[in-house]
């Protein structure tokens, strides 16, 4: 009975922020439901570890051309921008942990800020936000309000100026 009352909690969250963002007009701030994953090293991660940090957070997988062709420009937009205390963490949705470090190493990615405990655990944070589809991407200001909610292809230094 427990894991059915979480994953109602779970889809209400999901449902919550995609009706928020996605309305139209203008919209309430929607706090980013805060999450723990493990890192491909091995590591816990949680998101309110980086409060008063830009996050850039990305739902990603190798078997996703779409994902695939966008991730070199989240990563040059990061790059260029973490002297202003962005992070990217990406949510991988791949089957295995394997999988997804065999394509970060072999292309020369880190493996520290790519979060897979699990294929469900992944899941279930992607559900948390409400992703449907992926690619996607998300920003989170340094108060834990997400800015942001798009293609990653579409995300552009100017997106991330206004809460430097």
């Amino acid at each position: 009975m427990k894991n059915i009352g979480t994953l109602v909690a779970v889809a209400l969250a999901g449902l919550l922020i995609i009706t928020l963002l996605f309305s139209g007009g203008e919209q309430e701030p929607v706090l980013a439901p805060d999450f723990s994953l493990t890192n491909l090293d091995g590591d816990p991660v949680t998101l309110s570890d980086y409060a008063g940090q830009i996050v850039v957070l990305d739902f990603w997988a190798t078997w996703c051309s779409p994902c695939i062709k966008s991730f070199p420009h989240l990563h040059e937009v990061i790059d260029r921008n973490q002297d202003q205390g962005v992070v990217l963490l990406v949510v991988s949705l791949d089957k295995t942990a394997q999988r997804a470090r065999n394509y970060l190493v072999e292309n020369g990615y880190s493996t520290a800020n790519v979060l897979w405990e699990s294929l469900d655990e992944a899941r279930r944070v992607k559900e948390l936000f409400g992703v449907v589809g992926i690619p996607r991407t998300f920003v989170i200001d340094r108060n834990g309000i997400i800015r942001y909610a798009g293609h990653p292809s579409d995300l552009d230094d100017s997106d991330l100026e206004e809460w430097f």
